[in-house]
């Protein structure tokens, strides 16, 4: 049973590009089949270049917000859905317009809504469509992509990236100690400012400033965070559950 995880399905969503690609790459190296979910149809494109490089690797197209499309999800992995013991809700939106965040007194409750929908409410419904399978096996493993900004005030990010992170992380510790008696452990990682589309679309010198004051010296890789997941997924993780583990180069110590 050493091999236990390896046999195991991955299922990590927003994965198209940034750190759910790199989350991907990491756990199909660690010899995990993986399943990329996203609404963006790049999608595709990432899971052909993972089976080029001798990966298991499946596509899922999927609004992580609609209720009726997560629905979907054990008919569209067909065999892959009773080997399915890994979750990484990765799948998060931040809106900017010319580069800034809205203010809260100029925020539209569409935008709102969007953030929240996408951010919480996408990781809530496709974790409760994959606690069955989970329970099944009597082992698995949830992993939250949450945000230092679910920790701290940070500057860049809009009040409903920073309530949705929060509540991922309160979401967390709730179903750690529902699914604990499972074998099933959650936790969350929790990203600073880390190199990817999201954090250049506030420009350069916005994030060169960022930089300057990270003890590290620098922004983050996807691939540090992706070695973080790779931690809690480990079949020698199974004592952590309902932790929260900081990538940030320093920029917070709690």
């Amino acid at each position: 049973m050493n091999d236990l995880p390896s046999i195991h399905v991955a299922l990590v969503t927003g994965a198209a590009r940034g750190l759910g690609r790199a989350i991907s790459e990491r756990l199909a190296r660690e010899g995990h089949p993986v399943v990329l979910a996203d609404l963006d149809p790049e999608v595709e494109n990432t899971a052909r270049t993972l089976r080029e490089s001798g990966a298991q690797a499946r596509a899922v197209c999927l609004d992580i917000a609609d209720e009726a499309a997560v629905a979907t999800l054990p008919q569209r992995l067909g065999d892959w859905w009773q080997r399915l013991a890994i979750l990484v809700n990765n799948a998060g939106i931040s809106p900017k317009h010319e580069g800034r965040k809205r203010e809260v007194a100029d925020m539209s409750l569409q935008e709102w809504r969007r953030v929240i929908d996408v951010n919480l409410t996408g990781a809530f419904l496709v974790t409760r469509q994959c606690i069955p399978a989970l329970k099944a096996h009597g082992w698995g493993r949830v992993v939250m992509i949450t945000s230092q900004a679910a920790r701290t005030r940070t500057p860049v990010p809009g009040a409903h990236y920073q309530a949705s992170k929060s509540g991922l992380t309160g979401l967390a510790r709730v179903l750690a100690a529902e699914l604990a008696p499972f074998g099933v452990t959650v936790n969350c990682v929790a990203p600073g400012r880390v190199e990817s589309e999201m954090t250049r679309a506030v420009g350069g010198e916005v994030n060169a400033q960022l930089a300057a004051v990270i003890p590290a010296g620098r922004l983050g890789r996807p691939e540090e965070v992706a070695a973080a997941v790779a931690y809690f997924v480990a079949r020698d993780a199974g004592y952590c559950t309902g932790a929260v583990l900081d990538v940030n180069g320093g920029n917070f110590m709690a």
